[in-house]
């Protein structure tokens, strides 16, 4: 099987190098948990320039200005904007783009640069998790980092095809070199079928189950759903586990076909769809399934008025709680913004400003420096119990895009 997946490979590399359109049918690799006995599925754009691909989940590590925030770097046709790091960062800067959970497969990148200003040479990264120690580099046979480098000049869309699959959900793709400005607008490639949502639920933890299959969304039926399913679709998910499986349209009802039915996993495998079921489109099934992931690594804002701003919570060895205010500032607020997916933060609030949780304080004496990919990276006093009270937490107020 390795053999196998390392023919795949190069072949890939081949069309690579000749520089071959992506609009091909996409081989499963087994390396990428995709085996060669799954159907295959074929190569599109996943949503840059459809703006299926929301706003909030393209991230930077600096931009030059407001007219090169990441949102820009969409291809559009005509397109007249782009991405650009800060000036002052420009080496070892990113974009990064977040596909949803789970990642889709991922084949490559059509790229487009500013025919004065443009890219010549980058290199990818991945991660499944999008924290600070899951990212990989796109590599080839020998482990060596990739380095892609073509002709972006005259403003042309340039297709670069990928020399593996990967099965992903964070991309990025990290400047090297430049004339005069690494200003870019991109689209992923790939393909969605296998994929995973929650719908209906209060958070990202729980809901419906649906499924991507055959360029539409359908969903499940609750006849035999257990726990083993459940936990089959929370790992596939990227959380460790579930601790409920739900029946009866628990998280409401759908209009969505029920695409799979009688569902029989055993909690082992990699994707739902590796799981026996019955396969009937027409289900006389009226009942959907659901669940509850156990979270990990989890951030939440309660309290306040929006979406962007609140109480800060953290989950911890299986209960929610807040952090002490102790040397709470604006640093500190950009790192949990960031982990949400946020731009960054607008202020940082202590005193319980969005009201006292009734947890326990979990974390004090925070003090990041604003490099952290998650709030629980950043120093602290971890090896000892919080001082503060309730009344003296930390809140944040994010800004949006």
């Amino acid at each position: 099987m390795a053999s196998f997946a390392f023919a795949n490979s190069m072949l890939l590399l081949n069309v690579l190098l000749i520089g071959l359109c992506l609009a091909h049918p996409i081989n499963d690799i087994e390396t990428q948990g995709w085996s060669s006995d799954e159907p295959l599925c074929t190569s599109g754009p996943l949503g840059m320039e459809s703006g299926a691909i929301p706003d909030g989940s393209l991230t930077a590590s600096s931009y030059y200005s407001s007219t090169y925030l990441p949102r820009k770097a969409r291809l559009n046709e005509g397109n007249s904007h782009w991405w650009a790091p800060a000036t002052s960062a420009k080496q070892g800067s990113w974009i990064q783009v977040d596909l949803g959970l789970p990642g889709p497969v991922i084949t490559g990148l059509i790229i487009q640069c500013r025919p004065s200003e443009y890219l010549i040479t980058f290199s990818i990264q991945y991660s499944s998790t999008g924290e600070s120690e899951s990212w990989h580099d796109l590599e080839n046979a020998e482990g060596d980092t990739i380095r892609f480098n073509k002709d972006f000049t005259g403003g042309q869309r340039v297709t670069v095809t990928f020399p593996q699959v990967l099965k992903t959900r964070f991309l990025r793709i990290l400047p090297i070199t430049w004339i005069s400005y690494p200003d870019i607008a991109f689209e992923v490639l790939g393909c969605r079928d296998g994929i995973i949502r929650l719908a209906g639920g209060d958070d990202a933890l729980r809901g419906r189950v649906e499924i991507y299959h055959d360029s539409a969304w359908g969903a499940v039926c609750d006849t035999n759903w257990d726990i083993q399913d459940a936990t089959t679709v929370c790992r596939q998910l990227g959380f460790p586990g579930a601790s409920e499986a739900k029946n009866g349209s628990f998280y409401g009802a759908t209009e969505l076909p029920i695409v799979m039915d009688r569902v029989a996993c055993n909690g082992t495998e990699l994707y739902l769809r590796k799981c026996s079921y019955l396969c009937k489109e027409n289900s006389p099934c009226t009942s959907t399934a659901g669940l509850i992931c156990n979270p990990r690594g989890v951030v939440r804002l309660v309290g306040g008025p929006t979406k962007t701003s609140g109480r800060v919570e953290i989950y911890v060895d299986g209960k929610w709680g807040a952090i002490c205010d102790t040397e709470w500032d604006i640093t500190d607020a950009e790192v949990i913004c960031k982990q949400l997916g946020y731009r960054g933060a607008k202020q940082a609030k202590s005193g319980a400003f969005f009201g006292q949780g009734s947890g326990p304080n979990l974390i004090d004496g925070v003090k990041c420096d604003g490099s952290e990919a998650k709030i629980t990276d950043c120093p602290s006093h971890c090896w000892e119990k919080p001082k503060c009270n309730n009344t003296e937490t930390a809140g944040v107020i994010c800004v949006e895009g």
